[in-house]
């Protein structure tokens, strides 16, 4: 029969290789975005990924081995699990519903909203692991690793006690926080993908708070002198947290990874129609170096060089198109964006033929298409028209306004 320490070592292997995963996943997005949110998730991820690898029975008794200091390995793990709740209590206060009305509507943490964040937080958790660090060297413990059943071995200690319920306080104070949060968001946020990585998270910190509650009642239990809870605190809460740890993980990814998906392929369809659109005036293409994100600089970039580009195509913009564009969509039912999307498309694909005939517009366009849509909306108004260029109705406009 299997050793009950080697399932539990293969279990926190698993789940610190999915949080390590997530680490690595968060720093290559910050890399590229500079949100100052995806680094603290890296790094919360470091320390929560750090803790289950050396909680794992195998990684705990070698910690106490090497470093000759008896239990050693829990005050590794309890120490980086307090940091990456320090990291989850500051992403709570980030997304807080009020702290996000007063700062513009669900953006990207700015940097001072994060530098506050932090000093509210820091303080209290950098406390908190000096304290774990000061009470746990002053226990005296025996000699012999107990990697899972430290907390109620040695809970009817003093200090043992004192450094597990300031660890335990700060465990709950930092998930409860964040399944609040995210229950608060949910009544604001309709997109179906965000909804379901918030439920994700929401389940997946109410399974690790969860952990908690039965470390809790375990180190009481012992304390008192009963071992009946003892498997609440072996069994029940590590199977928990480990569980929470995968789902929270997935939480946090769902979401961003489908954004980026989309502004990928949004950047792709910007980039057809730049190419489309710069045959004009390959001098409105801009040579500057990149600076910042690379996506946001290039998409941004892009989105100026199309606009630059359609106000030098306007002289062989016809305005029989815009019109024939109108009666079509029109009878279509389209909605105005999708009418104004497919008239700038229309816009564009005769003013190239035009240009490449050299016959000008008998009547040039009055207002090119689109160019009163709002900054927020431009880009994703520009997407809509790369993505009707082929459409078949642009020919059948096309011949309609040369009748």
């Amino acid at each position: 029969m299997s050793d009950p320490g080697d399932i539990h070592t293969l279990g926190y292997f698993a789940v610190g290789a999915v949080i390590y995963g997530l680490a690595a996943y968060k720093a290559l997005a910050w890399a590229v975005e500079r949100i100052p949110s995806l680094l603290l998730m890296a790094v919360g991820a470091l320390f929560a990924g750090t803790g289950f690898l050396a909680a794992a029975p195998t990684v705990y008794r070698r910690i106490g081995e090497a470093s000759g200091v008896p239990q050693l390995a829990t005050l590794v793990v309890y120490t980086g699990i307090t940091a990456c709740c320090g990291c989850i209590l500051v992403l709570a206060l980030l997304w807080s519903p009020r702290r996000l009305a007063a700062g513009g509507g669900g953006r990207p943490a700015t940097g001072t909203g994060m530098r506050d964040a932090l000093r509210r937080v820091l303080p209290g958790y950098g406390t908190a692991i000096a304290v774990m660090t000061a009470l746990f060297l002053s226990a005296d413990l025996p000699p012999g690793e107990r990697p899972l059943t430290f907390d109620t071995t040695f809970a009817d200690r003093p200090p043992v006690l004192a450094f597990l319920l300031v660890y335990q306080a700060a465990f709950g104070v930092a998930l409860w926080s964040m399944v609040s949060v995210c229950c608060r968001r949910l009544k604001d946020v309709h997109d179906p993908i965000l909804r379901s990585s918030l439920r994700l998270l929401v389940i997946g910190c109410v399974c690790v708070g969860s952990y908690g509650v039965c470390k809790v009642l375990a180190i009481f239990g012992a304390v008192l002198g009963s071992d009946t809870l003892d498997t609440l605190s072996t069994d029940v809460g590590p199977a928990l947290a480990s569980l929470g740890g995968v789902i929270t993980s997935a939480g946090w990814t769902r979401a961003a990874v489908r954004a980026r998906r989309r502004r990928r392929r949004d950047f792709y369809a910007l980039e057809t129609l730049w190419t489309t659109v710069t045959q004009a005036d390959p001098g409105v293409i801009l040579h500057g170096p990149p600076s910042g994100s690379a996506w946001e600089f290039h998409a941004l970039r892009r989105t100026h060089e199309i606009r630059d580009g359609q106000l030098a195509l306007r002289p062989w913009t016809s305005q029989h198109i815009v019109n024939a564009t109108r009666r079509l969509t029109e009878k279509h039912g389209l909605a105005a964006r999708d009418r104004d999307a497919l008239a700038a498309a229309a816009g564009i694909r005769g003013a190239l033929e035009a240009l490449r005939s050299g016959r000008p517009p008998r009547q040039p366009c009055e207002r090119l298409p689109g160019t009163d849509v709002p900054p927020q909306g431009e880009r994703g108004h520009l997407v809509a028209v790369a993505r009707q260029l082929d459409s078949p109705l642009i020919d059948r406009i096309l011949a309609e306004a040369e009748k």
